[in-house]
This record gives C-alpha cells, sequence and structure tokens, in this order.
C-alpha cells in the first residue's frame, strides 16, 4: 500500500503518507458537498474530513506509543486510514486502550462539530458552511460507531481481541475469534450491498467494503496462525552476523567483482561519506543491472534507504518483527545500540515463515 504513496512528511515524529486512492473520496463526496454547499464550503469540509481521520489514527499511535509499541507510518486511503505498528501491543489492557482510541477521537470530533452545528443554528445563523459543519459531525459520528463494529480488520474487532484475550489468556485465538467475528460482518455487508445492487440501487462500496473487510479478517487469521507457530523463534537465530560494507561511489560492478564479500548474506550495507548507514543493497538488485551499465551505475542509485528497512534487536522474537516488513525489503537489519550487527537475509527469512506454514 505504500507504493502509489507521497509523503506530507513527519507530524510527533511519524511519516504521514497519503496514497493516491483518497482522491476517489474527494471526487465521491466532492461533487455532492459542491451541489448543496457550494466550492468554498465543501473543499473546506474535504479537508476537515481528511483531518479528522488522520486525527481518529494519530490517537492510535499516540496510545501506542504511551504502551511502548511504535508506529511505523499513519496512511490515507480510498477507504480511511492505516496506522501501522510495528509490533503486537504487550498486553490486554494495552491492546484495547490502542484500539478504542481512534473511535473514541472521531466521536468526540461529532459530537463537539454537530453541537456546534446545532449552537448556530439556534442562534440564526444561515450559512452554506453551517451545513457542511453538520456533514462533519455527521459523518465522523458514523466512523465511529462503524469501527466500532466488533471484528477484525475494524477497531471494535480490536477491542474484541483485548476481551477475549483478557478473558482466556490467549491472544492467538483471541485474534482469530475477533478474525471470524470480522469476516460474517465482512460478508454481510457485501451481502446486503449485492441485494440493494440487485434492486437497481446504488450499493457498491457498501459491497467494496464488506469484501475488503472479509478479506482483510482473513489475512489476520492466517497471521495470527503464523505469529502463533513461530513462537520462541527469536532474530538472533536467524541472523547472519557481519554485513558487508561499501560506500556510496562503488559501481555495481566492482561490487560483483567483489561478490564473495557478501556471503551467504547476499547483501552490502551503503554507507555516507561521514560515515552513516544510508541503505542496503542486495545481490539481486545488483545482479538486474545490465552487464553493460554496471560499471556506471553506483550503489547509491540501488540501494533500498534505511528508513524503509524492517529493524530489529538480536532478543526480539520474529512474530512481533513481522509487522515491520515491506515488500520492497523482505529482510531485517539487526542492531545493537545504534550499531548494524547483521541481518536475516531474505532467503533465510522465507524459508522460516515456509516451514511454520507446513
Amino acid at each position: 500500500m505504500t507504493q502509489g504513496s507521497f509523503s506530507l512528511g513527519k507530524v510527533f515524529g511519524i511519516p504521514v503518507l497519503v496514497h493516491w486512492s483518497v482522491v476517489l473520496v474527494i471526487v465521491m463526496f466532492g461533487d455532492s458537498l459542491a451541489q448543496q454547499y457550494g466550492w468554498v464550503a465543501a473543499s473546506v469540509a474535504l479537508v476537515a474530513f481528511l483531518a479528522s481521520i488522520l486525527a481518529h489514527e494519530f490517537a492510535h499511535a499516540l496510545v501506542a506509543r504511551r504502551h511502548s509499541v511504535n508506529t511505523i507510518s499513519i496512511q490515507l486511503w480510498a477507504l480511511g486510514g492505516v496506522a501501522r505498528l510495528d509490533r503486537e501491543a504487550p498486553t490486554a489492557r494495552a491492546e484495547g486502550w490502542i484500539a478504542v482510541a481512534g473511535p473514541i477521537t472521531s466521536l468526540v470530533l461529532g459530537v463537539a462539530a454537530l453541537g456546534a452545528f446545532f449552537g448556530l443554528d439556534a442562534l440564526g445563523v444561515d450559512r452554506a458552511g453551517l451545513g457542511a459543519l453538520g456533514w462533519i459531525g455527521l459523518i465522523n459520528t458514523a466512523l465511529a460507531v462503524f469501527n466500532m463494529l466488533p471484528g477484525s480488520p475494524l477497531d471494535g474487532g480490536r477491542v474484541l481481541k483485548a476481551w477475549r484475550w483478557g478473558r482466556h489468556g490467549d491472544r492467538f485465538r483471541a485474534a482469530r475469534e475477533a478474525s471470524n467475528a470480522g469476516k460474517a460482518i465482512g460478508f454481510s455487508m457485501a451481502g446486503v450491498g449485492g441485494v440493494i445492487v440487485l434492486n437497481g440501487h446504488s450499493g457498491l462500496i457498501l459491497v467494496i467494503t464488506g469484501l475488503f473487510i472479509a478479506v482483510s479478517a482473513k489475512t489476520e487469521h492466517i497471521a495470527a496462525d503464523m505469529a502463533e507457530r513461530l513462537q520462541g523463534v527469536r532474530i538472533r537465530d536467524l541472523t547472519w552476523f557481519g554485513v558487508a560494507h561499501a560506500t556510496t561511489d562503488t559501481d555495481a560492478d566492482t561490487m560483483l567483482w567483489q561478490r564473495s564479500r557478501l556471503g551467504e548474506a547476499g547483501m552490502v550495507a551503503i554507507e555516507r561519506a561521514d560515515g552513516e548507514l544510508a541503505g542496503i543493497v542486495t545481490e539481486e538488485q545488483l545482479l538486474a543491472v545490465p552487464e553493460w551499465r554496471r560499471p556506471t551505475v553506483l550503489l547509491a542509485s540501488l540501494m533500498v534507504p534505511m528508513n524503509q528497512i524492517a529493524h530489529a534487536q538480536l532478543d526480539e522474537e520474529l512474530a512481533n518483527v513481522l509487522p515491520r516488513l515491506s515488500a520492497k525489503a523482505p529482510f531485517v537489519t539487526v542492531w545493537r545500540e545504534g550499531k548494524l550487527l547483521g541481518v536475516v537475509p531474505r532467503r533465510r527469512l522465507l524459508g522460516r515463515l515456509k516451514a511454520a506454514q507446513s
């Protein structure tokens, strides 16, 4: 999902990304709002709506931070927002508070906007912006209620998981229970939307949203099974210690001539002139460069930046590190006190995951 996104910078130290699909939301709501309230009020309402989704996700992130769980990024996309956490909540209580923080924020924003709407209306204010304010209040309230439906990946599903986890003490079982509830909710929504469409009305959004919830719930069920099978597997068990280093002005041809330095890890850490590590280049990336171009292609142009690569400590459990992986860099860098100790190569990582699936 990070592909096709652009950055808005960092807020509270957390990267904020916007996916191109947000344009669909702007188009979908923008025309309708403009017809009712005019383009100025509609534009303000849309900006306020997107800002309220960000507030919802930042509530998750900031409460997570209080429970020692960091947020990798926050992203806006067509169906809302996602706060990507770097690990599972440490306790059922933490899971519950992190989950409920978003809906509470949306509800507070919704009630505040509706309160302002009714207050100004009682004073006789009659402007287009007042209607847009009421819309913001309604949509935030609806967002809070919808997100509290008791099934993953919705916030209500996280609350259900926290409750079940607290009751029987098994977080993996609790995650599967919340996922099963999410699949039931998702397929029910899709079914209702399908019936609406067959009756000649607009229900496609309900179908799409329901299917998204159901598929995401199934994915979380699989992830819970995988995490349970990986219990006890620590990063140190898969780490290749000692990574080759090269400078940013090293070319691909030179690096391949020195391929033996890459070892089984099959990667090299790229250093800037000041000695800071800038990124990682894999053997696969080097070999993908056409042979005739290799002498002129610098490692700096091939590397995956360090801030886009999963970081881990030696004694962390592999299951807790998996959420940090990205499709662009399916490997893990291993650190101690700010120094790179080694890596978990892609081959070792995938091999261990396949073993857990069998």
